[in-house]
């Protein structure tokens, strides 16, 4: 009893802690509504442009250190930047939230998957496993570029460490980005409604001045 007591107290302390009950909760739904949206006669992402981009299994690996440079920002603002911290868990949120309300409103997916891989190697086996695992459908806007745009945002709006890297933390968001669409896991236009959706959150949570 005294130990729930006293770890109630450092809750409401440092009700920062609470952000990470997101985490879970985000990776439910999304697991939910890869579930509930239909694998086909859904609305296709497309644009003409997706034919010209070529399919450069390589960049696998920024697509999967998206998975890692998002805690990575977080533990780093948990321990030096409370405040940024709140502003970035915000982005997610709402970046997050916005995506998947879109998507279970507007079932939609992508067809440009290749049927087959032309080449086998280490890069195509983990992006097999990725296809396996993730289906084609949810993915306007698209939540790696949301990501990143919260990431981003927070590397330079960082008052502590993460400002001292916030260029390296810029080049690996476009990567991640450009990786995306390199790995026929996005259409270009999926690309550029996570662009349009992190604008206006941006204005949003770092349109005044930064409160302490």
């Amino acid at each position: 009893m005294k130990r729930k007591q006293s770890l109630l107290t450092h809750l409401k302390r440092h009700p920062e802690y609470l952000y990470v009950l997101f985490i879970p909760a985000y990776l439910l739904c999304f697991f939910l509504m890869e579930r509930l949206v239909p694998v086909e006669g859904y609305w296709v992402s497309y644009l003409p442009l997706d034919d010209r981009i070529p399919f450069l299994e390589c960049f696998v690996i920024p697509y999967c250190l998206w998975y890692l440079l998002l805690p990575f920002t977080g533990v780093v603002l948990l321990l030096t930047d409370v405040p940024e911290l709140r502003r970035y868990m915000r982005f997610l949120m709402l970046g997050f939230g916005v995506s998947m309300l879109f998507c279970l409103l507007v079932p939609n997916g992508q067809d440009l998957r290749p049927a087959e891989f032309a080449r086998d190697n280490p890069f195509t086996r983990v992006l097999a496993a990725i296809y396996a695992v993730d289906t084609n459908t949810n993915v306007l806007p698209s939540m790696h570029v949301v990501g990143c745009g919260a990431s981003a945002s927070a590397a330079f709006g960082s008052r502590g460490p993460l400002r001292r890297v916030r260029w390296g933390v810029l080049a690996l968001c476009l990567l991640v980005c450009a990786s995306t669409v390199l790995v026929k896991q996005h259409s270009l236009l999926d690309l550029l409604a996570g662009l349009a959706l992190c604008l206006p959150i941006r204005l949003l949570l770092y349109g005044k001045a930064r409160k302490s």
